[in-house]
């Protein structure tokens, strides 16, 4: 489909520049998981609690240019709403660790992620990429953990 044709061309070019080990492996489990599900899509997006503005509002005004970076006013107020977002999505099963962070153990139904097409996952992953574009020392660290998780 061409929405997959875009959206690989987008992150093609990012896995190539500074995006790094675990981003490369997020995207090529993604891959997987379109083609294990027919490389459907829907209307129905993953659900917006706790997601970023910035998210809801390339949704409606930028979704047919990929390459269209949102706006993103506050690095550290994204990264924190980008991470909650994430964590919302999590199933029941997933664990947090001393420091907060998700535990990469566990197994189970992947519930709200289990969610193909262009409203779907890939939408955590353009959004974990405007966050690594606009990432400084205050959230690179932060960004680090949230695409290892992703790779999980």
């Amino acid at each position: 489909p061409a929405w997959i044709v875009q959206a690989m061309d987008r992150m093609d070019n990012e896995i190539n520049a500074n995006y790094g080990g675990y981003f490369k492996r997020a995207v090529d489990w993604w891959i997987v998981f379109e083609r294990s599900r027919g490389w459907v899509t829907s209307t129905r997006g993953l659900p917006t609690d706790k997601r970023p503005a910035e998210v809801g509002n390339w949704l409606r005004i930028d979704r047919r240019n990929l390459k269209k970076i949102p706006a993103i006013q506050d690095e550290v107020q994204y990264a924190t709403q980008w991470r909650n977002w994430w964590e919302a999505l999590q199933p029941d099963w997933r664990t947090f660790d001393e420091d907060g962070r998700l535990e990469q153990v566990g197994s189970g139904e992947w519930g709200m992620l289990d969610h193909p097409g262009k409203n779907g996952v890939l939408m955590v992953l353009l959004s974990l990429m405007w966050w690594r574009d606009i990432a400084t020392s205050q959230t690179l660290h932060d960004w680090s953990h949230a695409a290892r998780d992703v790779a999980w």
